[in-house]
């Protein structure tokens, strides 16, 4: 096979992989461990935080109520299957 079939089928069995540990209860893992710096970009009509790391916008539950502005840095942790952010 070529590089790309191979690449196109190791995808596919990862993917099959995790679907199969969500079908039996496993939460997905975060994209980091512990904790890490990223940047505050808004809360959302829901109360949502909007956090960027790396440049994807990560969507947290803020953790207490602190007015801020975009482009502050906060801590991005991730935990049981939430993001959390932090002042």
């Amino acid at each position: 096979m070529d590089l790309l079939s191979d690449t196109l089928n190791t995808a596919l069995s990862s993917r099959v992989i995790e679907l199969e540990k969500r079908l039996q209860g496993s939460r997905p893992a975060g994209d980091f461990e512990g904790s890490v710096t990223g940047y505050w970009v808004k809360l959302n009509d829901q109360g949502v935080g909007i956090v960027d790391y790396q440049g994807r916008e990560y969507k947290t539950r803020p953790l207490g109520f602190v007015s801020t502005a975009k482009g502050t840095e906060v801590e991005l942790s991730y935990a049981n299957g939430v993001y959390y952010s932090k002042f």
